[in-house]
């Protein structure tokens, strides 16, 4: 009996070990696929993660929006984000609501600070990261920075697919071009 129970959690750790990554790839491509698209303007930040590479390290020019009427926040506090498209096809966060919106596009954020300067609540969006081939990662940086500053140059964006509050960068843009294609023609 204590044999056949062995056999059987070591069995169910290896469907549990095959079944996890394969469920978090189904979801991003799912929301790849299926997922609404949002343009987000960036601004930019410093890159690199042991584990999984090198990256683009991105942050979205819209991280705060105006704190509810009678609601206390906290740091790190789960919110969401109900976004809309503005006149320039930006997204933009409209408000933050404590409970999953029913009826209109929202990203699963987390609070930064509760309320600041006037009535201000910072939010992290949880896209903040753009994975490149180790090699181009730098160069793209250094690109992506170059047109992420406030200004004249400020035409970097990223393209978004949100679906159910999950949100999946599709790709980094300066100007109306996705950064491989950029560095592509830097290189040749």
């Amino acid at each position: 009996m204590r044999k056949e129970l062995i056999i059987g959690l070591f069995a169910g750790l290896i469907v549990l070990q095959i079944v996890l990554p394969v469920s978090m790839i189904a979801k991003r491509e799912s929301t790849l696929k299926n997922g609404e698209v949002f343009r987000f303007k960036t601004v930019p930040v410093d890159p690199y993660d042991a584990f999984r590479g090198r990256y683009v390290a991105i942050r979205a020019e819209i991280n705060k929006v105006s704190k509810p009427e009678g609601v206390d926040l906290k740091y790190g506090q789960k919110v969401y984000a109900q976004l809309f498209v503005d006149e320039n096809g930006f997204a933009q966060v409209s408000q933050i609501a404590m409970r999953r919106p029913k009826d209109s596009a929202y990203l699963i954020a987390s609070v930064t600070y509760p309320a600041g300067r006037g009535n201000d609540v910072g939010l992290n969006l949880p896209i903040d990261r753009y994975y490149m081939e180790e090699k181009a990662a730098p160069r793209a940086e250094q690109v992506y920075r170059e047109h992420s500053r406030r200004g004249d140059k400020q035409d970097a964006y990223v393209i978004v697919r949100i679906k159910d509050g999950f949100a999946v960068i599709e790709g980094l843009y300066v100007g109306d071009q996705r950064i491989e294609d950029i560095l592509k023609v830097n290189i040749k």
